[in-house]
């Protein structure tokens, strides 16, 4: 059943002129274009780098991952709501991605990808991705095969596989990098494991050594989303105080400032993230939310993209959300 905040402006026609989803990427060839094997029975195409569709500069984003919490039956009922909510998320102008499972990406992409703009604008990521495009990489999954199917961005480097599966920052940025070069979005995770709130610059120098590594592997200009989530915060009842998330993120906003990419780099907060956080926000530092399992209601995922809208657009702008009843 779709949520009882219901947003209006969402029986959205699609423009004939807007492009569709483009079909299977492969890399680039010897001229430096990307060739594209076009649907079945059509010719391949090629394009240019310039020609893609690029990704939204720092527009306000919420991102959720299922991680392996959903069955591919439950993520499909979650999609019946979901959908709506983020199509009127993005009318209100906010960027929304949906991470599922791997089993769940077809049906997320076919839900909720239906035009190359929103790839990016209401779109669906993968929870890992591997650095090379195809080989014999059992058990991986290739950015380029991503990318066909229409996914848009690649959740990278999560507290749980840095632990777990022991990945270093260089494998982070070997899979940010493969990624980018794929058109899709890097959401690079990043934050300090032991909690010392005295430290402030502890916590930014420990963030930033592993945002550095990805940066140095992701074009300047390509956009790449870095999720600030201190892993002392990750599954807590609360998320990191308000004052030290935002002086942790000024200090990683002017890591990449001087780097050149104040308008390409976003960054969004993870970490028990959950209503009333983002007012308390700076809003020119911190682009948006990273949520987990408050947002499996999709009732409480629409109560975020309410409050970022107001705190980015004013009260004014809400008109398309109904207050609940």
């Amino acid at each position: 059943m779709p949520s009882k905040l219901i947003m209006r402006k969402l029986k959205r026609k699609v423009d004939p002129g807007e492009p569709r989803l483009k079909p299977m990427e492969t890399p680039h060839n010897q001229h430096g274009t990307q060739k594209k094997s076009g649907f079945a029975g059509s010719p391949g195409i090629e394009l240019s780098q310039s020609e893609q569709m690029a990704p939204p500069k720092r527009t306000p984003l919420i991102g959720m991952s299922l991680k392996m919490y959903f069955t591919p039956a439950q993520t499909n009922q979650y999609l019946s709501s979901f959908v709506s909510i983020s199509r009127a998320a993005n009318a209100l102008g906010v960027t929304t991605f949906l991470i599922p499972d791997f089993l769940s990406l077809a049906a997320a992409c076919t839900a909720l990808v239906t035009t190359e703009n929103q790839r990016y604008t209401t779109g669906v990521g993968a929870q890992d991705c591997f650095w090379e495009d195809s080989g014999a990489y059992t058990g991986e999954i290739s950015p380029w095969h991503l990318r066909e199917i229409g996914v848009g961005y690649v959740e990278i480097g999560h507290a749980e596989r840095r632990r777990i599966f022991h990945e270093s920052d260089d494998d982070v940025a070997k899979k940010a990098a493969a990624a980018a070069k794929h058109g899709l979005v890097p959401v690079v995770c990043i934050g300090e494991v032991d909690r010392n709130e005295s430290d402030i610059d502890c916590a930014v120098q420990f963030s930033v050594k592993q945002m550095a590594a990805a940066v140095r592997s992701v074009p300047v200009d390509s956009q790449v989303v870095f999720a600030y989530e201190p892993v002392w915060a990750i599954g807590q009842p609360a998320p990191a105080p308000t004052a030290y998330i935002n002086a942790v993120c000024a200090g990683l906003r002017s890591y990449l400032d001087s780097d050149g990419r104040k308008n390409s780099a976003r960054i969004i907060y993870g970490g028990s993230a959950g209503p009333g956080l983002f007012s308390e926000l700076y809003s020119g530092t911190i682009d948006g939310m990273f949520i987990g399992r408050f947002g499996h209601d999709p009732e409480n995922f629409e109560i975020i993209v309410r409050e970022i809208a107001s705190k980015k657009f004013g009260e004014q702008n809400l008109g398309c959300i109904e207050s609940k009843e």
